[in-house]
């Protein structure tokens, strides 16, 4: 393949709209069968780097010849030490003759036999400037030296299993966030007690369970956005504004004993405490609870 259509096949892949919508296997299995299909190399093989940096695991092989995807197998660093500083340094290493080469020669007694492999096209994977694992493109039987172009459509491809991985992180800590938020919400609503959530600076009501709405004798779509001072009867909403206060100021939790109105007109004692949550980015949570008594 020329290096026309070599950068033509990577700006091809680039232009995929499988990053967003595919699973992480899938991604994968697209880009290494499109790379054995345009490169005109046999093998080509996406490997993982264990946290402790001391294995490198198959995520991902494809066979051109036998169409044939498959995953599993590792490496191990002190079995072929000085492969993985070889990775480490961060450059390609391109073992035209993988028997030879200094940074694959280890390989020669077991997999380079075991595969018929003749040559090698190693990519280091980097991830935030962390080594995460390898892109390979290996030659089977006969070999050929690798041509400048055949190395830059390696590392293009490097990139997209990067930007690959990065996608699934990305997707994998959504997915999390969305889960860790729906246990809340159903703890959140499975209280006893009566919970509204405030901004920290403002006191406006973002949220509340259902407790709280029976409490008031109103419905959620009533509160949000209201301060949370109208809750309490006129005459005791100075006095839990400057609580509520103290509390933002650093006080330590504290226990309010006043009055809730009700819709009905109704005065309810109520005992509230509230804390404050800290989100990092200069917001702040209260999270007030009202027991009844």
């Amino acid at each position: 393949m020329s290096p026309a259509e070599l950068q033509e096949g990577i700006a091809s892949l680039s232009r995929g709209t499988y990053f967003r919508e595919a699973s992480l296997e899938m991604m994968l299995s697209i880009l290494t069968e499109s790379a054995a299909q345009m490169s005109g190399v046999e093998r080509v093989s996406i490997w993982a780097l264990t946290d402790d940096h001391q294995e490198l695991r198959c995520l991902e092989l494809y066979e051109r010849t036998s169409g044939r995807h498959s995953k599993g197998g590792s490496l191990a660093a002190d079995r072929y030490p000085r492969y993985f500083q070889a990775l480490h340094t961060g450059s390609c290493i391109a073992a035209d003759d993988a028997f030879l080469h200094s940074d694959t020669a280890e390989f020669a007694g077991d997999y380079l036999l075991q595969h018929n492999v003749t040559a090698m096209l190693d990519t280091p994977i980097h991830i935030r400037g962390e080594l995460q694992g390898v892109l390979c493109l290996e030659q089977v039987g006969t070999r050929q030296p690798w041509a400048p172009a055949q190395r830059i459509f390696a590392q293009a491809v490097a990139n997209l299993v990067t930007l690959a991985l990065v996608e699934y992180e990305a997707e994998e800590a959504r997915r999390q966030a969305q889960a860790a938020n729906e246990r809340l919400r159903a703890v959140f609503d499975a209280s006893r007690d009566a919970l509204f959530l405030a901004d920290g600076d403002s006191g406006e009501i973002l949220d509340m369970n259902r407790q709280a709405e029976i409490l008031v004798g109103r419905e959620r779509k009533e509160l949000l956005g209201l301060p949370q001072g109208a809750l309490y009867p006129p005459e005791q909403q100075q006095r839990a504004a400057g609580e509520f206060r103290r509390l933002l100021d650093g006080a330590s939790p504290w226990a309010l004993v006043t009055e809730i109105r009700h819709r009905e007109g109704r005065r309810l004692p109520v005992e509230v405490t509230a804390e404050v949550a800290d989100l990092g980015d200069g917001r702040r949570l209260a999270l007030s609870i009202f027991r009844p008594f």
